[in-house]
């Protein structure tokens, strides 16, 4: 089992989405989001799978949702989540804040 660890800017990004889907939809929707953003982070720290790159960097994707994408990197036996992408936010912006870290 690998360890997972959110950067803070990971953790900022959850914050603002949980706050998007609690303010907008609703407590079932966002228990919901953080259920699947739950399993991911299991699957990320018991599974052999590494998902494909990001674009042209280091790092690696997995879709939560048809609207979220997990940007994280592999040291050894840690993972550590970068990013909470929105999918529909503009794909070179999203690049562009991947590439300050």
């Amino acid at each position: 089992m690998k360890k997972v660890t959110l950067t803070d800017e990971a953790k900022f990004d959850i914050f603002l989405i949980e706050d998007y889907l609690f303010h907008k939809y609703g407590f079932k929707v966002l228990f919901e989001f953080n259920a699947k953003f739950d399993l991911a982070l299991e699957r990320l720290s018991f599974d052999n799978v590494i998902f494909e790159r990001y674009e042209d960097t280091n790092y690696r994707k997995l879709l939560l949702t048809k609207h979220n994408t997990i940007i994280y990197s592999i040291q050894d036996e840690e993972i550590t989540v970068v990013k909470i992408l929105q999918n529909f936010q503009d794909p070179e912006e999203n690049f562009k804040s991947i590439m300050e870290e």
